[in-house]
């Protein structure tokens, strides 16, 4: 029993120092262009996409020849952007008298990628896989000309780590061995609103344009 104990781990050790050796890791960065898709047409009639960035590590740690294991841990923003037009509004909304202003909303989280990349051709490849974030925080400022003082503010909520889950798609070139360039879609799964007993569906919607470069 002993020797096969010996075995399994002198396996595992051997293995280890394999993937290490051809592993790659490095820093990834890139935009965020993202939107929230709702079936509330309060919010979905207004919406329009928000440019912004994600940042962070990644590891590729090999399978097979072709298939490869990368998780990754970035700061991402993501969002959208309201405009509201207010010249059909039959109501006075003292002391805001513009005729229509935009509400940017950024959702900052701690995502965390657990992707597998096929190989599809010596440089090109696919991606797809599962991603938990954790909201950092969320701030949201009205924009527009002539808005008072007092609706310009800028509002900060913590994100108290709340838990978005989704799926993430894309396909990727490589440069070289060290610098690769994707493109991916998230697909947010988790419902943002919290109504149970009003049928309201939000989901994150964003399409990231990376490079990644290996610095070990």
């Amino acid at each position: 029993m002993k020797k096969h104990y010996f075995f399994v781990l002198s396996f595992l050790i051997f293995n280890s120092s394999i993937w290490a050796q051809e592993s790659r890791f490095g820093v990834k960065a890139g935009l965020n262009v993202s939107n929230i898709d709702t079936n509330d047409s309060f919010y979905g009639d207004n919406s329009q996409y928000r440019s912004s960035f994600h940042a962070g590590l990644f590891a590729e740690i090999p399978l097979s020849s072709k298939f490869y294991f990368q998780p990754e841990i970035l700061y991402s923003s993501i969002g959208a952007v309201y405009e509201y037009d207010l010249n059909f509004r039959s109501f006075d909304l003292e002391p805001l008298t513009v005729d229509s202003f935009k509400q940017v909303t950024k959702n900052n989280f701690l995502a965390v990628p657990l992707t597998f990349k096929w190989y599809v051709a010596e440089r090109l490849y696919i991606n797809a896989g599962p991603q938990v974030s954790f909201l950092l925080n969320t701030v949201s400022k009205a924009k527009g000309d002539d808005l008072p003082e007092s609706f310009s503010e800028v509002y900060r909520s913590s994100g108290d780590f709340k838990l978005d889950y989704g799926a993430v798609l894309g396909a990727g070139y490589v440069i070289n061995d060290d610098l690769h360039i994707g493109l991916q879609y998230y697909r947010g799964l988790k419902n943002l609103f919290n109504d149970s007993f009003i049928d309201r569906k939000a989901y994150h919607s964003v399409f990231q344009l990376s490079a990644s470069y290996s610095v070990f």
